[in-house]
């Protein structure tokens, strides 16, 4: 009865297989990466054949940014990356409209032998090839190292990135290679957490680049698009290889140098360590000010007493014997003349005309 059973299966189940189909790829938005191929079937339809079963001679339609990959037996026998009708092949279902009732009896033999059912599993997937977004560039704080090549100073600092990029599948049959998981679908969700990590993690080696071209911390916003391009050169190297994808374009909405105050400290403090540099530095300082004493009024006048090279108002003021401060030759409160001291030769300080100690007259 068993054999009787499923040589009946046999027979039913490749019937119903001989029948050509045709595939599309369905509804493959901007989050699909791959998806199983869908069947097309009018309600006039006698097709209700097994669903891992592809009749030779069945049709795959295969849109713009779209691939089709078929396997058989978990092997691929088939990559579709252009556009337009393919023609399906296989010897293993070549049914009675491609190999005629040959083909049918020698199918409706090995069903029997495996219990009525087919021998072996032909699917068909495909995989979105279009410009895909989403991608996140969210970078803080990235260690820096840079040598000033005029000051020779080796500084450490740190980069903070934000932006966003996009990528493609550039390598279906790789790629299919690395995320099939006997999953009907991926989707872009699925890779994008890894890879915006895997982002951040090559952004430092780009960085390094460019720092050894000669690229100051404090040029990098000016050099954007550069460090875009480095970036998206080591993640194709990296991401060609591994998945078959490749990043399509990058952008940046800023890149911030962190302690750029304190890298400007540094290369000052190096600049000064010329000598010739250094005596710049104090010139430019003492004409600071200058600037500074010029702009009030009392710092003003003793400028110019000084460069005349006479005491300013501030330098001859004298108190009276009364005790009043005056700057003129009378007191204003007593009206004694003001008494000036001088110096004789002995080494006396003295007020009147004659030295208290040496007895010389005042020259």
């Amino acid at each position: 009865m068993g054999i009787i059973k499923a040589g009946m299966g046999a027979i039913r189940g490749a019937a119903a297989d001989q029948w050509k189909e045709a595939f599309f790829a369905g509804e493959m938005g901007s989050e699909t990466l791959m998806i199983r191929a869908q069947r097309m079937a009018g309600q006039r339809s006698e097709n209700g054949g097994s669903s891992g079963v592809i009749t030779d001679g069945s049709t795959i339609a295969v849109g713009e940014g779209e691939c089709a990959i078929a396997t058989e037996g978990g092997k691929i026998i088939g990559i579709y990356d252009q556009p337009g009708e393919h023609t399906f092949k296989s010897n293993r279902s070549k049914g009675v409209f491609g190999g005629g009732l040959g083909a049918f009896a020698k199918d409706v033999g090995q069903r029997i032998a495996f219990g009525g059912d087919v021998a072996i599993t032909q699917r068909l997937y495909y995989i979105n090839t279009k410009e895909l977004t989403g991608g996140a560039i969210r970078a803080i704080g990235i260690p820096l190292r840079y040598k000033d090549e005029v000051t020779g100073l080796d500084m450490d600092g740190g980069i903070s990135c934000y932006g966003s990029y996009t990528f493609r599948i550039a390598d279906p049959e790789l790629f299919f290679k690395a995320a099939i998981r006997s999953q009907v679908a991926r989707y872009r969700m699925d890779l994008l957490k890894q890879m915006d990590a895997e982002v951040l993690t090559a952004l430092a080696p780009a960085l390094a680049q460019m720092t050894e071209k000669g690229i100051r911390p404090n040029e990098l916003p000016q050099h954007a698009e550069v460090l875009c391009e480095k970036l998206r050169q080591v993640m194709n190297d990296k991401w060609s290889g591994l998945r078959g994808i490749e990043v399509f374009s990058v952008g940046l909405e800023s890149v911030t140098v962190l302690d750029a105050s304190m890298l400007r400290d540094l290369q000052q403090t190096a600049v000064l360590q010329d000598q010739a540099m250094a005596g710049a530095h104090i010139v430019g300082a003492a004409a600071d000010a200058v600037r500074a004493a010029a702009s009030n009024r009392a710092g003003a006048s003793a400028l110019v007493a000084a460069i005349l090279g006479k005491p300013s108002a501030q330098q001859t003021r004298w108190k009276c014997k009364c005790g009043t401060e005056n700057s003129g030759k009378f007191c204003v409160e007593c009206g004694a003349a003001k008494t000036e001291e001088w110096v004789c030769s002995c080494g006396t300080t003295n007020q009147g005309k004659f030295c208290t100690d040496c007895g010389k007259k005042r020259l």
